[in-house]
């Protein structure tokens, strides 16, 4: 648990850091902010196809392989992000950022391998310990901006490929504590020899309680990338530099990793549910505030955004302690995978429309449209109910 918590800081750190620049690394190669969400894009979008590779590699050789092989391709992706960025190629760029966020989902399928090591009712609880260990990142990623900048500079390459160094050492720490310090433990497979059943995902979206947790999940991602993915873009437009974004953005990630425990001791308390429907409230209240509020006024930035990650913790950790209660074991490390998948495609398909939006009607349409995706869950949630009633 300590060999998990620990790995999730460090490359946490990296990957805030990175993803905070990609637009704006962005904008400057193609002059224009509205196609400058498409590296953070395609990030995700390696994050739905690296949940499923990882996720089906751990189920045959163990969660501790998936976990490493995980930050060495993400050190590697870093580098030539890095390049890209010095060399002003947008294509190269793209990929790199594809790869970079194939690897990290190593960091989000880590709070599963946290609550393989707990009973249900604790379940939570571990899972919101290790995205707690996300603050570490929310604090240290933006807060390495300005040093990774200077040193890039001191470097003799493109202020902001700074970043990329802050990956390659958060990812590199995070594989080498984990072959330290991680048992290898067993996979989650039958013996050699026996075949691997394949994991019939539509059977499982019909338990109610699985298809619950997914939406969660799903919304969750997809509204908190909506409205974070241009917020940088926001904030420079009016005016300001990456202090402000580095404030704002930090609070955000503050929001989204720092009362993890909280959550996860609610959730375990309240029930999973409850749980959801908080967060619901709080994503509509952030995206409500964010679209009445100009890129230069910070502070009321800061709340906005604050909220908008705490309402995406809420969901976040109810809904992966819900998911793994809703499936059995035998499929569970698939279905993880797989959830995530879905998970990280509706924020890649959040991050190619946030910048779409932002040049067609601004922050306001952006929160509108924030605001209307996240009632989707109450309507799923009240479905169930009403026709278990």
């Amino acid at each position: 648990m300590a060999a998990l918590f620990v790995s999730v800081g460090l490359s946490s750190s990296g990957y805030i850091a990175a993803i905070i620049v990609a637009p704006l690394i962005a904008e400057d190669m193609l002059g224009s902010a509205t196609l400058s969400g498409l590296p953070f894009a395609f990030a995700v979008i390696g994050m739905a196809v690296g949940s499923t590779v990882l996720a089906a590699r751990m189920a045959r050789r163990g969660r501790r392989n998936g976990l490493i092989l995980g930050y060495i391709v993400v050190s590697v992706a870093a580098l030539m992000a890095l390049v890209a960025a010095n060399v002003a190629s947008f294509a190269l760029f793209s990929i790199a950022m594809f790869v970079l966020g194939a690897g990290h989902s190593a960091n989000r399928l880590t709070r599963y391998a946290a609550s393989d090591l707990y009973e249900s009712q604790h379940r939570a609880s571990a899972i919101g310990w290790i995205i707690w260990a996300g603050t570490i990142g929310s604090v240290a990623g933006p807060g390495l901006l300005e040093p990774a900048r200077q040193f890039a500079i001191w470097l003799g390459t493109v202020d902001t490929s700074g970043a990329y160094l802050v990956a390659i050492a958060g990812s590199l720490s995070a594989a080498g504590v984990l072959r330290a310090r991680m048992p290898p433990l067993e996979p989650s497979h039958p013996p050699t020899g026996q075949p691997i059943r394949r994991l019939d995902v539509r059977r499982l979206l019909t338990v109610p309680d699985t298809q619950i947790a997914v939406v969660s999940l799903v919304i969750s991602q997809g509204v908190m990338v909506l409205l974070m993915t241009m917020t940088p873009v926001h904030i420079r437009g009016a005016g300001d530099g990456l202090g402000s974004i580095g404030l704002v953005i930090g609070a955000h990630a503050f929001g989204m990793y720092a009362l993890s425990p909280l959550t996860g001791y609610l959730s375990d308390r309240l029930g999973r549910v409850p749980v959801i429907l908080i967060g619901v409230a709080l994503l509509i209240g952030s995206a409500a505030l964010a679209a009445n509020t100009p890129g230069a006024e910070t502070a009321r930035l800061t709340v906005a955004l604050f909220l908008l990650g705490l309402g995406w913790n809420f969901g976040f950790v109810a809904g992966s302690a819900l998911l793994t209660d809703s499936v059995p074991e035998i499929d569970r490390v698939r279905a993880q995978g797989s959830a995530d998948s879905l998970t990280w495609l509706s924020g890649a398909a959040a991050g190619l429309a946030s910048g779409v939006l932002l040049g067609q009607g601004g922050f306001p349409l952006l929160g509108t449209v924030g605001a209307g995706f996240a009632v989707i869950p109450v309507l799923v949630i009240a479905r169930h109910r009403f026709r278990s009633s």
